[in-house]
């Protein structure tokens, strides 16, 4: 495939602002932005329309929304007015939200499913993959349901589905100072430029890597000139590797193929990392690293997790994901 020109973006894909249930105004969300280095931000309020974006030096601006309803989330990226009103009002079935969905993509919207393993607002409709373009695999600080996720996002990977993924901050609000949720986590995509077109058009191709925070572990995957989201021609010598930016001491790198996990290797020393498999069956590859939740860590999630899922408080925490990539696809 030819990339020429590309070069990674890094934005958030999922954020709230005062026009539902966000704590910042348009206006402070975007300065936290520009504070924060992002490329692009998604407004994604829900169950509402964007108002008229302003021009952002710097800052590329996408319109969304956040479909919110009992039987689940998804969000529709890149079209100004995404749904009309009452399609918000209406959509109560799985028929209706295949009837909005089917709306939404007429007028050129991308679909997200969130955070459908989610314990407080999981994907209670049918949960098919082939009804949406992306899957939020990753929701808010890496925390238990995101593994959850992943082992479906995974599943639906065997199922041949090559379903591009994205972390979402799913940004409210942020709590006594110490926090900075906006980008826990943020996308990094690569694209032919920062346009909103070709940001979404390179998510939808799979060209996607999530990190915890902008500039931390970083997960990049390459089969001679094809890169994340792209299907390589299986031949004999056919081989990937997986780069790894600021790999952290103590975490562990793990990647997975469609029979599981196919190599595993923890760091001594915090450097950067690179390692050459060959592949030599059909299907996919992805990466992810994870971190042992210490006592910081497991205190945070109690207070910004598990105090609104009551089952989670004081549980003790598995490996938790701190970076995450997008598939390669291999085929004969």
């Amino acid at each position: 495939m030819n990339h020429e020109g590309y070069k990674w973006y890094v934005g958030v894909t999922h954020s709230h602002t005062v026009a539902s249930d966000g704590a910042l105004t348009l206006e402070e969300l975007v300065k936290k932005a520009k504070k924060n280095k992002l490329d692009f931000l998604m407004i994604t309020d829900h169950n509402v329309n964007c108002e008229e974006f302003p021009e952002v030096d710097g800052l590329t601006l996408i319109y969304g929304a956040e479909l919110s309803k009992d039987g689940g989330h998804c969000n529709m990226w890149g079209v100004k007015d995404v749904i009309d009103k009452e399609d918000y009002e209406t959509c109560e079935t799985y028929e209706d939200f295949l009837r909005v969905k089917d709306e939404a993509k007429r007028r050129g919207a991308v679909i997200c499913m969130n955070h459908p393993h989610c314990k407080q607002c999981p994907w209670r409709w049918e949960k098919n993959a082939a009804d949406v373009d992306v899957l939020e695999v990753w929701n808010a600080p890496t925390h238990y349901d995101n593994l959850e996720c992943t082992e479906w996002w995974h599943e639906q990977l065997r199922n041949g589905h090559k379903l591009p993924v994205v972390g979402g901050s799913d940004y409210h609000t942020d709590y006594y100072g110490i926090t900075n949720l906006l980008t826990w986590p943020v996308t990094y995509v690569y694209a032919k430029s920062n346009s909103p077109e070709d940001i979404l058009d390179a998510i939808v191709k799979g060209h996607t890597t999530i990190c915890f925070e902008v500039g931390k572990t970083f997960i990049d995957i390459v089969s001679g000139d094809n890169i994340l989201g792209d299907t390589v021609k299986l031949t004999e010598n056919t081989s990937v590797t997986i780069n790894i930016k600021k790999l952290r001491k103590n975490m562990t790198l793990q990647v997975f193929d469609k029979d599981g996990e196919c190599f595993k290797y923890t760091a001594k020393s915090t450097k950067d990392y690179s390692v050459t498999l060959p592949v030599e069956k059909e299907g996919f590859l992805c990466a992810h690293v994870v971190f042992e939740p210490g006592l910081f860590y497991s205190k945070l999630h109690d207070f910004a997790i598990a105090s609104r899922i009551p089952e989670q408080k004081g549980m003790k925490l598995p490996p938790l994901i701190f970076a995450q990539s997008g598939a390669i696809y291999f085929e004969k």
